[in-house]
C-alpha cells in the first residue's frame, strides 16, 4: 500500500506544469515543490517527496483528493492513516450488511447515497455512455426501480464496501441514518441495531447534532468520554489561587472575588466538537480588546511551570497548527480541576480535594477530555525525600479521572527536554490525534 500511495501521488503532481507545481501543491495541501534551476518536473517531484514519510503521503492524498474528488486517492491515504486503528472486520461489516436488508437508503435513492463515497461508473463509461452497463445502472436497476432484485451485501460486494478503509464504510452508514434516508422509529431502531454489531469491534454511530429536529449521527470509536458540559474553565493560573462564588448559583455563572490576576476564565458554551485554538482566540479577543493570537500565546506560556512544560507546549503549537489550521485543539495549561472554597482553610475535620490542578487539558469532540500531566520530581517525593504516600495519593487521584471518562497520560519531565524531546511529543500527539480522529 505505502509504495502504491507514493506512486499515486507522484504520478498526480507528474502531470502538473512547472507553474502548477508551484502553486497547487502548497495551496492544496501545504507541500512546497522546490524548483533548482534545471530541474525537470520529475526531478522536481521526486525531490518533494523524498523525505516524507507514510504518514506524510497519507495526509497529502486525502487533501488532494478531497480537493480533485478522487475517491481512489482518498481511499489509498485513509487505509494508510487506519494501520494502527483498531480493524472493522469483514464478519462486523457483513452482519452489518444484513440488518439493513435490502434497503441501505430509506426514503432516498441508492445511488444518491453511495456515488459520493463509491466509483459506480469508470472515466470511459463516463465519456462515451455506459449503454446500461455500468454500475450505477445496475445500482439504479437493482436497489431502487427493482426493490429486493439486489440484497445490501450483494450491493456491498459490488461496490467494494468489505474491503474498504474504516472511514468510507463509517460515512456510508452516516448517510444510511441520515435523517433524509430514515427518521422517527426506523431510524432508531436502525441505529440501535447497527451499534450491537458495531460495538464487536470497537465502533458506533454516536448522535452528533440535529437536523430540522431529527438526531444525525457520526460512525466513530466507541469511546466513554466525559458525562456533562463543560462550562467556566479556569486555567493559566500563574500565581495563588484565585478565590470564586457564584454570581447566579442556579445557572452555574462564577465571579472572581478575588485573584482575578492570576487566572483566565473562559465561559462560553463548549459543544459536542471540544474547544478549538480559533475559538479561544476569538474569545481572548473579546475579554482583551487588541489582543491577538500571539499575546495569548505569551499569556498561556506565562503559566508553565517548568522548561519540560515550556517544551511541550511550544512543540504543540510549532507542528500542528500549521498542519490543523481552523481545527487545531486548544490545549490549555494548568487548568483547575477540583474547586475547594477559601474557607476550607478554617473547617476542621475536612480534607482538601485532591488533583487541585492539571498541567494541560484538550477537550476534544465527543465529550473527550485528555490530562496530560508532566511529572517533576515533586510528583514522587516529600521534602526531597521518595514518598509512596504522595505517589499513592497521584495514582489514586489518576483513577478516579479515568473511572470518571478522563483519558490521563504522563510524561516524565526529563523526557521533555534535550535531544529527541521534539519526535517524542509529536509522536505522542500523532497517535493520540489518530485515536480521536483528528484529522491533519
Amino acid at each position: 500500500m505505502g509504495d502504491n500511495l507514493y506512486e499515486l501521488i507522484y504520478r498526480l503532481l507528474r502531470g502538473m506544469s512547472h507553474a502548477q507545481l508551484s502553486q497547487e501543491p502548497e495551496q492544496v495541501a501545504g507541500l512546497i515543490v522546490p524548483a533548482p534551476e534545471g530541474f525537470s518536473i520529475g526531478q522536481r517531484v521526486e525531490l518533494a517527496l523524498s523525505n516524507l514519510t507514510q504518514e506524510d503521503l497519507a495526509r497529502l492524498a486525502v487533501k488532494f483528493a478531497a480537493a480533485r474528488g478522487d475517491i481512489p486517492l482518498d481511499e489509498a491515504g485513509r487505509k494508510v492513516l487506519e494501520a494502527d486503528d483498531p480493524p472493522l472486520t469483514q464478519i462486523t461489516r457483513r452482519d452489518v450488511a444484513r440488518i439493513l436488508g435490502d434497503d441501505l437508503a430509506g426514503e432516498r435513492n441508492t445511488v444518491e447515497v453511495v456515488e459520493g463515497y463509491f466509483p459506480l461508473s469508470s472515466p470511459f463509461e463516463d465519456f462515451f455512455g455506459s449503454r446500461g452497463k455500468s454500475l450505477r445502472d445496475q445500482v439504479v436497476r437493482h436497489m431502487d426501480q427493482n426493490p429486493g432484485d439486489w440484497s445490501v451485501e450483494h450491493l456491498f460486494g459490488e461496490i467494494g464496501a468489505f474491503n474498504c478503509s474504516k472511514a468510507r464504510f463509517g460515512a456510508l452508514l452516516e448517510q444510511g441514518v441520515h435523517p433524509l434516508s430514515r427518521t422517527g422509529d426506523e431510524q432508531k431502531k436502525t441505529v440501535a441495531a447497527l451499534n450491537r454489531i458495531l460495538a464487536r469491534d470497537g465502533y458506533e454511530l454516536a448522535q452528533d447534532g440535529e437536523i430540522s429536529g431529527h438526531p444525525r449521527f457520526s460512525f466513530r470509536s466507541l469511546v466513554r468520554g466525559v458525562s456533562g458540559r463543560p462550562k467556566n474553565l479556569v486555567f493559566a493560573s500563574r500565581g495563588p489561587k484565585p478565590e470564586i462564588g457564584f454570581a447566579d448559583a442556579i445557572n452555574n455563572d462564577i465571579v472572581i472575588l478575588s485573584g482575578e490576576e492570576n487566572c483566565l476564565i473562559y465561559d462560553s458554551p463548549i459543544g459536542a466538537n471540544g474547544l478549538l485554538w480559533s475559538e479561544l482566540v476569538s474569545w481572548w479577543g473579546q475579554v482583551t480588546p487588541g489582543a491577538d493570537a500571539a499575546k495569548l500565546g505569551f499569556r498561556l506560556q506565562e503559566s508553565l511551570a517548568s522548561e519540560a512544560e515550556r517544551k511541550l507546549f511550544a512543540t504543540y503549537f510549532k507542528a500542528y497548527r500549521p498542519a490543523l489550521g481552523e481545527a487545531l485543539p486548544a490545549l490549555l495549561p494548568q487548568v483547575y480541576l477540583h474547586y475547594d472554597p477559601a474557607v476550607v482553610k478554617t473547617l476542621r475535620h475536612r480534607l482538601p480535594l485532591p488533583r487541585q490542578r492539571m498541567d494541560f487539558l484538550l477537550l476534544l469532540p465527543n465529550h473527550q477530555r485528555i490530562v496530560i500531566e508532566v511529572d517533576g520530581k515533586h510528583h514522587f517525593s516529600e521534602n526531597d525525600r521518595p514518598s509512596l504516600k504522595v505517589y499513592a495519593d497521584m495514582v489514586s487521584a489518576d483513577r478516579e479521572l479515568r473511572l470518571a471518562g478522563y483519558e490521563v497520560y504522563r510524561f516524565g519531565a526529563n523526557e521533555l527536554v534535550g535531544d529527541g524531546a521534539e519526535k517524542r511529543i509529536t509522536n505522542f500527539f500523532d497517535k493520540l490525534f489518530r485515536l480521536h480522529r483528528i484529522r491533519q
